[in-house]
């Protein structure tokens, strides 16, 4: 179910002053979900989604004019573009190498192609942004030293990584609504298993360690959900999450509890 939130309850969940939701409603970049007869201003998960962009987008130096002819658009033709923000980054240098790293994955994401999913592109952006954010949480649920060996990658390793993230999550969502447990859908939860194990060859151990803590992930997932942007719709998260259980369920990582309780009644 979709969230429903008053300004004062997304300003806190966002982390974003209620003067600056006033202004980008004004200015017609985030309005709100609804507002009600009393003049009340609600939000939805939706519009978390949004802000995600618009702070994505500001923090690649585009103006709040530029990001209102983005924000409505689902596809964008960004090469050019990007290409140009990197430039002028690099010419001005008063950005942060951080930034020129993003833009260099930005460019890796949509290279060969004219135009990109645009939740895609935002959420794998976010995410370098967010990178020292996600491995202070890591460090809660693992040891410093998987979290080292996650983070620790080569840049041309990344890059690559990027890319085939990008395709492959694409692909996720051009079978959305197929059965999850179809072959081509499980060849797809297949190869981001296999993205995960170039990325970190010990991913089962960690998996496992994850699992552990499945009901604090959850939480905090739901109570941060910038940390770790999903590029899906919250209906094609269920479906990603529906393939991904019986995906891990046939590779014996998480127990299959209908096999479990026909072993119990079935006689020894």
């Amino acid at each position: 179910m979709i969230g429903q939130y008053s300004i004062g309850e997304f300003s806190k969940k966002t982390k974003t002053t209620i003067r600056t939701l006033h202004y980008y409603d004004e200015i017609d970049v985030l309005k709100p979900a609804f507002i009600t007869s009393a003049g009340r201003r609600y939000y939805s998960d939706d519009e978390i989604i949004r802000l995600q962009k618009i702070v994505s987008l500001k923090y690649l130096g585009y103006s709040l004019e530029d990001i209102r002819e983005f924000i409505h658009l689902s596809d964008w033709d960004l090469k050019e573009s990007i290409l140009f923000q990197k430039q002028e980054m690099n010419r001005k240098k008063e950005h942060i190498e951080r930034v020129i790293r993003t833009l260099d994955h930005a460019l890796q994401i949509i290279e060969d192609k004219e135009k990109v999913d645009s939740s895609i592109f935002i959420s794998l952006i976010h995410s370098i942004q967010m990178e020292n954010e996600q491995k202070e949480w890591l460090k809660e649920l693992v040891s410093e030293d998987i979290v080292e060996d996650l983070f620790n990658i080569p840049e041309d390793k990344q890059l690559s990584m990027s890319k085939k993230t990008a395709t492959l999550f694409s692909n996720l969502k051009q079978t959305y609504k197929q059965e999850p447990s179809s072959p081509h859908v499980q060849s797809l939860i297949d190869e981001l298993w296999g993205i995960i194990n170039e990325l970190y060859p010990d991913s089962t151990t960690l998996f496992k360690k994850l699992l552990e803590k499945q009901d604090e992930l959850e939480n905090y997932l739901e109570s941060e959900p910038a940390i770790f942007p999903s590029p899906f719709t919250s209906e094609e998260e269920k479906w990603l999450g529906k393939a991904m259980e019986i995906y891990f369920k046939g590779k014996g990582l998480i127990p299959d509890e209908e096999q479990a309780n026909g072993n119990e009644g079935a006689p020894s």
